[in-house]
């Protein structure tokens, strides 16, 4: 004979439970949040390091490959490309190459070797693929970072990272 078993009346989770089970879930998300938003910030800071590195490579390169002088131009809008030598084969109309800062970012520009108190807002890179010692100073909303560029190589070195 077959016996099945017999249902409590009690087969569902009491309040209490749910209101555990809640807290718990509540405790973990409050835990957890300020942790995701500090690695997105950082993710941020650090695509912001990226996109200026990328640029102070390709100035290098450009100074390497096409054998004349670049410098990075600083202004209230951005930063501008250009060659410092031109040459008759260059169009007379080309725009520079311009590297536009958000809303709310900045980046400044600091040149320790320069011989002048306060030197123009330009970075060179020779045609050698030396440039100016230089260092990078970025604030943003999600951080700030200083970056020390050396003139033999251009790499930058991390001086200071704060993450927001």
């Amino acid at each position: 004979m077959l016996t099945f078993p017999v249902m409590s009346r009690r087969s569902g989770f009491t309040l209490l439970e749910i209101c555990i089970a809640l807290f718990i879930a509540m405790l973990m998300l409050t835990l957890a949040v300020p942790g995701v938003l500090a690695m997105l910030a950082e993710q941020r800071l650090k695509a912001s390091f990226d996109t200026f590195d990328g640029w102070v490579r390709q100035a290098r390169e450009r100074s390497i490959t096409e054998r004349r002088t670049y410098a990075m131009v600083w202004s209230e809008e951005g930063i501008e490309l250009r060659a410092v030598e031109r040459r008759d084969t260059d169009p007379e109309d080309a725009e520079p190459e311009r590297f536009l800062f958000t809303e709310g970012e900045t980046f400044q520009l600091g040149r320790p070797s320069a011989l002048m108190k306060e030197p123009p807002g330009e970075w060179v890179f020779w045609r050698s693929g030396l440039c100016e010692e230089a260092v990078i100073t970025f604030a943003g909303a999600s951080g700030s970072w200083t970056v020390h560029y050396d003139p033999l190589t251009a790499r930058g070195t991390f001086v200071d990272s704060e993450v927001k």
